[in-house]
């Protein structure tokens, strides 16, 4: 019995003393932090951004700065808000937006670099990223389209029933 005991104690004093070298060696291989930053912060002028648009129409067609096609993009709230993503901030950029329905006019939208701001946006779990977002709401104008002509009356009179 007395040989067991002392089997078990070398055994935790084993893996105590296992456990507290993986430890040191650990903080050890940990890049130093300069200035008291975080070791994982990373510069937010590379961070992209993106802008979301609301409009009172669903699936709005879109051209950024000339390109009728940006694939980053995706449509929310019923299809009536446009986020267009992977945006630069260092650059204003145009958006055209056109409604897919006729009679309303189309719509030129400017994004300002000014008007992003940084968001700190929860992920799945506990992470966080960094995003720099613009929200913009939109309005259509109606076109005004040919009015038809009242009708004149016939020349022709009716022809009176006999009586």
């Amino acid at each position: 019995m007395f040989v067991r005991i002392r089997f078990v104690h070398c055994v935790a004093v084993v893996a105590v003393l296992l456990t507290a070298a993986l430890g040191a060696a650990a903080k050890e291989k940990a890049p130093p932090k300069a200035d008291g930053a975080p070791a994982d912060q990373l510069n937010e002028a590379d961070v992209l951004s993106e802008a979301h648009i609301r409009t009172k129409f669903g699936f709005v067609k879109f051209e950024l700065d000339g390109k009728r096609e940006w694939d980053n993009h995706e449509y929310l709230d019923n299809a009536k808000t446009l986020v267009i993503k992977g945006l630069e901030r260092n650059d204003d950029h145009t958006v055209v937006l056109t409604p897919r329905e006729s009679g309303h006019e189309s719509v030129t939208l400017t994004l300002k670099q000014s008007d992003f701001k940084r968001t700190v946006v929860k992920t799945k779990g506990r992470t966080q990223t960094i995003t720099f977002r613009a929200f913009y709401n939109v309005d259509f104008k109606k076109v005004d389209g040919p009015k038809e002509a009242p009708k004149a009356p016939s020349k022709e009179a009716p022809a009176e029933a006999p009586k």
